[in-house]
């Protein structure tokens, strides 16, 4: 088959992007034609065919848009405003040009079908063409569809014309239905997973990687969390939790990796609380990543709001137990067997957590069992094959 992979945003730096990424590897692998076409402000240097929309960041000479990417909440990658701050202007030009580029790029890579992620922009372009299309809903679109009301009359376009709308869980897919009055038999879950063999637990000098870091606390327990730095992810809840458990007797550290709008408003609040011993680094690549949840006792993800939450998922493939917020995604992802979830904003249920986790040495009791629960469940082996499935089915009735 011949796919192209659409979006809204850069290949990297949050959750769909690394989907695509995956996602486009797996299939290449499987033989298949595949292509991307993302947002950036340099075109990406992959191992498979991609085409962007460039936009200004300020130091980029060439673009298509001179604005930067705009966001449905945030994007670590992006200054960008939320979609529902662009003028009209720019919301036209947007529009034209991914029109033109969607447009060229199925003239000249003639696709069996386009696989477009979030129920947005590019789907209404396609519900133009005539080409056979499915979307994958990554959660954000919904809380853009609430709020952006002007956006609403092209994302129910493209949404009805997809010949399938696949969301990540059984909620996603109810709130799709009802939200976008979407018939039921055409909204079908399909459960995203993790590259067990990227994921995977693997051994690290802790030493040496806390240097890497410039941390000087290199015997204490660690607390890891990943994500973007946005009010979705609790993190504020973390730092409040970590004033408490870090004056419990292991005294463990808390590692934060990620960017975001609120990065500069954390650090104030770290700084306000007196903490010690909490270090922000930055974004992180994929190999950084595993060996950043390899060195920790336990990862945290207080969110509010996880329509999935893949981080969850990649921690417990690299033997990481997790504590993570009592939502969304997280309530199918993280069972006792493999962590605990807690209330979103409750910071000394947390702190108690965190604590009682590293004081029983639960990485040590449930780390292979969360490896063997990740791949059995969460592969993207499995993600994959329904996937495939779905084009296979959606070609051959077009």
């Amino acid at each position: 088959m011949k796919i192209y992979q659409m979006m809204h945003f850069p290949l990297e730096g949050a959750g769909t992007g690394i989907y695509v990424d995956y996602l486009t590897r797996f299939l290449i692998r499987r033989g298949h034609e595949v292509k991307a076409l993302c947002t950036y402000h340099n075109t990406p240097s992959k191992s498979y065919p991609v085409e962007a929309v460039l936009f200004n960041n300020g130091s980029n000479e060439q673009f298509n848009l001179d604005f930067d990417i705009p966001v449905f909440a945030s994007h670590p990658l992006s200054k960008g405003v939320v979609f529902g701050e662009l003028t009209d202007a720019q919301r036209l030009d947007y529009i034209r040009v991914f029109k033109e580029k969607i447009e060229r790029e199925i003239s000249l890579f003639n696709p069996d079908i386009v696989h477009v992620h979030h129920g947005w922009i590019i789907a209404s372009i396609l519900a133009d063409t005539g080409l056979p299309y499915v979307i994958t809903l990554h959660g954000t679109e919904y809380y853009a569809f609430e709020r952006f009301a002007e956006y609403r009359e092209l994302a129910l376009k493209g949404l009805h014309g997809a010949k399938i709308v696949m969301a990540l869980t059984e909620k996603e897919r109810d709130q799709a239905i009802q939200a976008y009055g979407l018939d039921p038999s055409k909204v079908v879950i399909v459960t995203s997973g993790t590259d067990t063999n990227t994921f995977k637990p693997i051994k690290v000098d802790k030493e040496e990687l806390l240097k890497r870091y410039s941390i000087s606390e290199r015997d204490k327990p660690v607390v890891f969390f990943g994500g973007r730095l946005t009010d979705q992810k609790g993190i504020d809840t973390l730092l409040k939790a970590s004033k408490i458990y870090s004056q419990s007797d292991e005294s463990p550290i808390t590692i934060i990796a990620g960017d975001g709008a609120l990065k500069e408003q954390l650090e104030e609040l770290a700084r306000e609380l007196k903490l010690e011993g909490v270090y922000f680094i930055g974004n992180q690549n994929h190999q950084q990543m595993v060996e950043l949840f390899n060195l920790a006792d336990v990862a945290a993800l207080p969110s509010i709001f996880e329509p999935l939450g893949l981080i969850a998922i990649e921690a417990m493939a690299c033997g990481t137990p997790v504590i993570a917020g009592n939502v969304g995604g997280f309530t199918k992802t993280v069972n006792p067997q493999v962590g605990s979830l807690v209330e979103p904003g409750d910071h000394i249920a947390l702190a108690e957590k965190i604590t009682a986790f590293i004081k029983d040495g639960m990485k040590a009791k449930v780390g292979e069992r969360a490896v063997a629960y990740v791949r059995e469940n969460y592969s993207w082996e499995n993600t994959v094959n329904n996937i495939e499935s779905i084009y296979e089915q959606n070609i051959s009735s077009s």
